[in-house]
């Protein structure tokens, strides 16, 4: 293993290898896989299907349940338990894996609730995070946001992950590529908390429902280091 790699194969706070939960899931999906190609497709299927589910997922984290193990426990989460989800089984299984952050084009949000929507508008996600996999000496996106029952049933088709080509989320295009980063950086999940404390704080008011300020949807993260994308 290449020595600039190890990082990507260490529990993080999210990203949580070392939790028995994801350790004993990880040996359950990948004991009669001969690659590890195969091994990080069975794990992306897994955490694809888990339920999609951007309300409970906010909800999740204001409770302080981030983690890639508490989406295994709890099978539902939004993208920011997909993605650490994924990383983490991945490293569990021996495998280099990595979260990154793209700027997503999705104006019509049929995953979000109606409510949710109004506040949202058409604006894109700014902090969309999809799993990163390193297969075959390079960087592959093995996007697994959107579970498959729910994809078809809002009519976005959810491919296979077939571990040579990067797969994008299905929410819509990526409008840019922010970079990666080991594990969820501190500034965007607070990014996601006041977002989240905002969408239920607005929908429980019964006052009309308007579109959230910039600042809230984009948030303060100016400061997030991360890697250049595909490095």
């Amino acid at each position: 293993m290449e020595r600039d790699l190890n990082e990507y194969l260490q529990p993080g706070i999210y990203a949580d290898s070392d939790s028995p939960l994801v350790v004993e899931k990880a040996k359950e999906l990948t004991k009669n896989c001969a690659s590890d190609a195969e091994k990080a497709i069975h794990i992306h299927a897994y955490v694809r299907d888990l339920h999609f589910d951007i309300g409970g997922g906010f909800q999740m984290l204001l409770e302080e349940r981030g983690r890639a193990s508490d989406l295994i426990r709890e099978g539902r989460g939004f993208c920011m338990h997909k993605a650490a989800a994924f990383a983490a089984l991945c490293r569990a299984a021996g495998i280099p894996a990595r979260i990154g952050f793209e700027i997503v084009e999705c104006p019509d949000k049929p995953f979000l609730s109606e409510k949710m929507r109004k506040l949202y508008g058409a604006r894109p996600q700014p902090w969309h995070s999809a799993g990163e996999v390193y297969l075959n000496g390079r960087w592959i996106v093995a996007d697994c946001t959107v579970d498959r029952e729910q994809g078809e049933r809002c009519g976005r088709r959810v491919p296979d992950f077939d571990g040579v080509h990067d797969l994008p989320t299905v929410e819509g295009p990526v409008l840019k590529r922010r970079g990666s980063a080991p594990d969820m950086p501190e500034a965007v999940v607070e990014r996601h908390k006041r977002a989240a404390a905002t969408f239920f704080r607005c929908m429980e008011s019964g006052e009309e429902l308007t579109e959230l300020p910039d600042e809230i949807i984009q948030g303060k993260t100016e400061d997030v280091e991360l890697n250049p994308p595909g490095e």
